[in-house]
């Protein structure tokens, strides 16, 4: 690990806590920056926090978080060796319903640093986006369904877009999710991770 990274991260989170940027700071419970270690080799990058992870302050707890564990778990993937973020960091919502809702460009582009100091300070060697937001981040106009499962190599960095855990909520069958974890497994042993 490079030296002072987990005070750079500490010091990080401790900025988009505060981060004031967008509208979602007025609306939102907390921030949440993600967690895991600062030499972490792995990253997921998600959309965004949901109610749950905005009540928590913390990524991936809500009904999708739990699955994320379940495939995490089917990888030999341990959580609190990866890190897991979101490329906003505050929960977009309708003020009408307080329902979630996909961010907005805007809000996209306000958290975008965040997301890139994140990834200077880590020095993650495998990216896995999670879900089209996050893909959309790191390798624009690729379409999650055409791509999942593959890897792409972007400024130097190695890239496993995958379909978000939600989607299986949402009627994405199960066993694609496990035939795209298993992805992980596979690509972490080609390039040389340790587990």
């Amino acid at each position: 690990m490079q030296p002072n990274a987990r005070r750079a991260l500490t010091h990080l989170h401790k900025e988009i806590l505060a981060c004031t940027r967008c509208p979602l700071s007025r609306t939102r419970v907390t921030a949440v920056p993600g967690e895991g270690p600062a030499d972490a080799e792995i990253m997921f990058v998600g959309e965004a926090p949901g109610r749950q992870e905005d009540a928590e302050g913390r990524p991936f707890v809500g009904a999708a978080g739990r699955l994320l564990g379940e495939l995490l778990a089917l990888t030999g993937l341990r959580r609190d060796r990866v890190y897991i973020t979101n490329v906003v960091k505050s929960r977009p919502t309708d003020r009408t319903d307080g329902s979630n809702r996909a961010p907005h460009p805007e809000e996209v582009a306000a958290c975008a640093p965040w997301l890139d100091q994140q990834l200077a300070i880590i020095q993650p060697r495998l990216i896995v986006t999670l879900g089209a937001y996050a893909l959309n981040t790191f390798l624009p106009g690729k379409k999650v369904s055409k791509v999942h499962g593959r890897v792409f190599r972007s400024n130097g960095r190695t890239i496993l877009p995958l379909f978000h855990p939600a989607a299986a909520l949402y009627g994405l069958r199960r066993e694609i999710l496990h035939r795209d974890f298993r992805r992980v497994q596979e690509v972490f042993a080609e390039i040389g991770l340790r587990q």
